[in-house]
């Protein structure tokens, strides 16, 4: 993977995105095709109603699966998204966890869940993601 390790896409990612760190948003495990990556629910991602606001659950489960999508060594940006909101989202941490189902040439597909810290599952994503190969990526500048 570019010559980069697990641990050092994730502190990568992690130091890199100042949008992860002004949400309170953390990378903590990738392996190919697989991330995790947890976020505080604090009051500035609840909605009216106390619960975490839907963007805030749809920007964490977009967030897994680009880091799911970079540790297969490419990196991508999001084509298309799509989020089920199944529970109302409460507790003190929510947790992501991106899995890949499909790469080929150009896009890779990844399924993500989000729990809270009792277990609960709040939603399911599906994310496909358009990867940058730095050869094509290139050339587009």
């Amino acid at each position: 993977m570019k010559n980069e390790t697990m641990e050092q896409l994730k502190a990568r990612l992690n130091s890199s995105s100042m949008y992860l760190q002004s949400n309170d948003m953390h990378v903590v495990e990738v392996k190919e095709g697989y991330a995790k990556v947890e976020m505080i629910i604090d009051e500035q991602i609840l909605n009216v109603h106390g619960f975490v606001h839907g963007g805030a659950l749809y920007s964490l489960a977009d967030t897994a699966a680009g880091a799911a999508s970079f540790a297969t060594g490419r990196d991508s940006v999001t084509l298309s998204g799509t989020i089920n909101y199944i529970k109302p989202g409460k507790g003190g941490k929510l947790i992501g966890i991106a899995q890949e189902i499909s790469a080929g040439r150009t896009t890779g597909v990844y399924e993500v869940f989000i729990f809270n810290d009792a277990e609960v599952l709040l939603s399911r994503a599906t994310f496909t993601m358009f990867f940058l190969d730095n050869d094509r990526y290139q050339k587009n500048k």
